[in-house]
């Protein structure tokens, strides 16, 4: 209920929350009109936006939520927060009686606008055409109401959506559910695209890849992702296969739906070479009930972040209840089977640093992308690549490594 006063407006949410109003300030109340009146014409991030506004009345900043963060303590007992929500920014106050009041938002009206020129998160359809993948603004949000739709959840650092989903579409095959490239490319797939300069998580960005759930800059794409999940939850067998720096995506908009007790029993999700912490994605996959396939990510031997506690994943599979069919021969033979996958890195990496320079600490340096860009460039088959001009590319440079292997 909205009230008359022009100066106070106060919203109570019904519901089995025994909340208090939340106040909006004349200088928050502006743009909370503006994202109101966008929300009845049907933008979907601004419901989102307001609905989280909402939301304070039922004490949600009481919880674990990865869209509020602690900004100050004030000598009178109240507290400030900041949420974080799609195209606004907006400092809470909780008040000593337990009611909370909105002191300012900021807000980008024309997030619509910023979605369709691919400067805002969003979900693309991505269909093959003239083998050439094109990639479509979904301006719902929703997925495909297809029966068993794969949804890829893109890495940054893509110039456009379509090269996500070149790139995502390879990704996608590799899932065991997937039925491989020839069906990926006969019904195309969902993208969740997140833009910007740099990629997501990896050995450089080593806070943000170990702690994925603290990484601020991604709650807006995590909670965008998280409402095309809930949205799709009624649809069976839909697939979230995260590539990449994608998987910190997938974890935040898993960790937001299980703290809103959302299930999604008849979906499943797997992991390409992820660059963020694939324990703690796993953890956030129980959390929402998803059925997981004999295998749950795909590493390379040099993914430092990627195998860096599948150890750890493996035993929060085995002693996770709902994982009936993962059994201990199914965890040891894991363990035995990721031991394996890293014998001889030792001496590979010091013929690496031999031939180009590298270090496995640290990304390929502008000199050694370049040699091996050239290696590429200079292989005339299949059988010139060689198993260490292979594994070089595919370690540091997979998007032009899957290239030139598709050309075989």
């Amino acid at each position: 209920m909205f009230s008359n006063n022009p100066v106070r407006r106060e919203i109570r949410i019904a519901g089995h929350h025994a909340g208090k109003p939340v106040t909006i300030t004349p200088q928050a109340d502006p743009i909370y009109r503006e994202l109101v009146k966008l929300a009845r014409r049907g933008n979907y991030w601004a419901v989102l936006t307001v609905n989280g506004i909402h939301q304070l009345t039922a004490g949600r900043l009481h919880q674990n939520n990865i869209f509020v963060k602690p900004d100050a303590v004030h000598r009178d007992g109240t507290e400030e927060f900041v949420v974080i929500l799609p195209g606004c920014r907006v400092t809470a106050e909780k008040r000593p009686d337990g009611s909370y009041r909105v002191l300012y938002m900021q807000a980008d009206l024309n997030y619509s606008e910023l979605m369709k020129r691919a400067e805002k998160p969003g979900l693309y359809e991505a269909t093959k055409d003239g083998g050439e993948w094109q990639a479509r603004l979904k301006k719902k949000g929703k997925i495909t109401e297809r029966e068993d739709r794969l949804v890829a959840i893109s890495d940054s650092g893509y110039e456009h959506p379509r090269d996500a989903a070149d790139n995502a579409a390879r990704r996608v095959a590799e899932a065991p559910f997937s039925g491989g490239g020839f069906r990926v490319a006969q019904n195309g797939f969902d993208m969740h695209f997140t833009p910007g300069e740099k990629r997501i998580g990896g050995r450089i960005n080593y806070r943000d890849a170990v702690r994925p759930l603290d990484n601020t800059k991604l709650h807006e794409s995590a909670l965008l992702l998280a409402k095309t999940m809930y949205d799709a939850r009624k649809i069976k067998g839909v697939g979230w296969i995260a590539e990449f720096g994608g998987s910190a995506v997938l974890t935040q908009a898993l960790k937001i739906l299980a703290d809103r007790g959302v299930r999604l029993e008849n979906h499943t999700a797997f992991l390409v070479r992820p660059r963020t912490s694939p324990n703690e994605a796993i953890k956030a996959a129980h959390a929402v009930g998803l059925k997981l396939d004999r295998k749950f990510s795909k590493t390379h031997m040099l993914d430092y972040i990627g195998n860096r506690d599948q150890l750890e994943l493996i035993f929060s599979r085995w002693r996770n209840k709902e994982e009936k069919e993962y059994k201990a021969l199914q965890a040891i033979t894991d363990m035995v089977e990721h031991g394996k996958s890293l014998q001889g890195a030792g001496a590979f990496m010091g013929s690496l640093a031999a031939v180009a320079g590298l270090s496995a600490s640290a990304p390929a340096p502008a000199a050694a992308a370049a040699f091996l860009t050239a290696l590429g460039a200079a292989v005339g088959s299949a059988m010139a690549i060689g198993k260490m001009g292979n594994t070089m590319m595919s370690a540091w440079l997979p998007n032009q490594h899957d290239k030139l292997k598709s050309k075989f």
